[in-house]
């Protein structure tokens, strides 16, 4: 039997992760990393289904793995990468994460100090390896003592991941690198993880005509929500949780682009609308009311850095019918309108019946050749994009390509409650795959139904 300092202190600290509500570890193998990983496979043994161990050989994708979990169950995924340039490869995926909102924690093995600054193999400083994108935590290697109380500090990370900021822990470990454990491992009682918000003021308004509620990333149906209370015309991206309901604006761009239905007094962002310039130009007009809710880990949407930067909204009584008759109304028809437009453009022309059962061979070959034309056309970004919504209800996942996909998705779909992924916090295009995997092996683990399109 070998005793290793460096696996009970990976088998007490991950208990106290999941003790408090952590389900999901991705395993990157490495030799450094080993007594983490053996840990967690450990504790998945010994949890009955609760726990998962996700191997994933590329830090990369494991990366935007753990993203995609910690995007469908809103807690993070855990990272356990080797020392050296291992961790690094989590860089992308926690930049998006910072600037997304998203839970995450990383996990890096990392040589013992004997081993710094001496030309040790496969050795870096591995002390603030994500600079600003995540906060760090460094822990000196274990020793022979019994493992002090690692509960505050699984606290705080978790804490911290849950407000939306990424966090790493980097440990280092001293041979043997893994060894027997000198008490099986036993699942503890376990509370959910929950978020809870950070203190923000919440303010009282009074509905009005020429409310605008722009509903970005992260916004959730609360947008929908604050939109129905207020009695505001609703602008929702793709992917804000809130593209539905009575006051949505479809077509939204050509609506802000032209003569506006009504005038805009005041503007309401939601988390962070980024696909349109459109948008962006209201939300930097000066002579607008903006204010701004930005949601977990979010940054406001605050171009012009004078908007109101509040927590919360809540409608000092319900809008009446006749103030949305005024003021939605108008919005939601010009909507209508545009999107028909655009949808009209898409059609090809009706074909002429007459001309096919013509007399005359050349009319009935110029049918034929017009009608070959039609299906032999190039399908265009929108109709995927439209053919895609249609087939996705309310208990799927569609995950989109967070540069030019999701852009005509906005541009062209209509109102429908569906759970829609994308990478905006960074809008890179990496990573997508990874990203779904994680968000589809999750709604499964979670015994929900439905398909994750990508």
């Amino acid at each position: 039997m070998t005793h290793s300092p460096a696996s009970e202190w990976s088998s007490t600290f991950l208990g106290e992760l999941i003790a408090r509500g952590v389900t999901d570890f991705v395993v990157s193998p490495g030799s450094r990393s080993q007594s983490l990983a053996l840990a967690a496979l450990e504790w998945e043994r010994a949890s009955e289904g609760l726990i998962t161990v996700h191997v994933v050989i590329d830090e990369r994708s494991a990366g935007f793995r753990a993203l995609g979990l910690a995007l469908e169950t809103q807690r993070p995924a855990v990272c356990i990468a080797t020392s050296g340039s291992a961790p690094l490869h989590y860089m992308p995926a926690l930049a998006e994460a910072r600037h997304a909102g998203v839970p995450m924690m990383v996990i890096s093995a990392d040589r013992p100090s004997e081993l710094q600054g001496v030309g040790a193999n496969q050795t870096t400083d591995q002390r603030a390896l994500f600079g600003g994108i995540a906060r760090t935590w460094n822990v000196e290697a274990p020793g022979g003592e019994a493992a002090p109380d690692l509960g505050p500090l699984a606290q705080e990370m978790l804490s911290e991941a849950l407000a939306g900021a990424p966090v790493h822990l980097n440990v280092a470990f001293r041979e043997p690198l893994s060894g027997t454990l000198a008490t099986p491992v036993v699942m503890p009682p376990v509370v959910p993880l929950h978020f809870e918000a950070r203190d923000g003021v919440s303010v009282e308004l009074e509905p009005q005509p020429g409310t605008l509620v722009i509903a970005g990333h992260g916004a959730t149906a609360k947008a929908e929500e604050l939109a129905v209370s207020l009695g505001a015309a609703l602008i929702a991206e793709v992917a804000s949780g809130a593209r539905f309901g009575p006051h949505l604006v479809l077509s939204y761009r050509d609506v802000l682009e032209g003569p506006l239905p009504t005038p805009i007094k005041r503007v309401i962002a939601i988390g962070r609308p980024t696909l349109s310039r459109a948008v962006w130009s209201v939300l930097s007009d000066s002579a607008i009311e903006r204010i701004s809710i930005p949601m977990r880990g979010l940054e406001a949407s605050n171009p012009t850095r004078d908007a109101h930067v509040v927590g919360d909204i809540v409608a000092s009584r319900p809008a009446t019918a006749g103030e949305k008759e005024e003021w939605v109304k108008p919005w939601v028809m010009a909507g209508r309108s545009a999107q028909q437009g655009a949808l009209d453009c898409l059609l090809p022309p009706p074909p002429d019946l007459e001309a096919a059962v013509s007399d005359d061979p050349a009319t009935r070959n110029a049918f034929a050749t017009a009608e070959m034309s039609v299906m032999r056309r190039r399908v265009t970004r929108w109709e995927m994009a439209l053919a895609l919504w249609e087939a996705t209800w309310p208990h799927d996942r569609l995950v989109l390509g967070a540069s030019r996909m999701i852009r005509e998705a906005d541009t062209i779909v209509g109102s429908k409650n569906i759970p829609v992924f994308a990478n905006r916090g960074l809008s890179g295009i990496d990573g997508t795959i990874s990203t779904a995997r994680g968000i589809a092996h999750a709604a499964s683990a979670s015994g929900a139904s439905g398909i994750t399109r990508v």
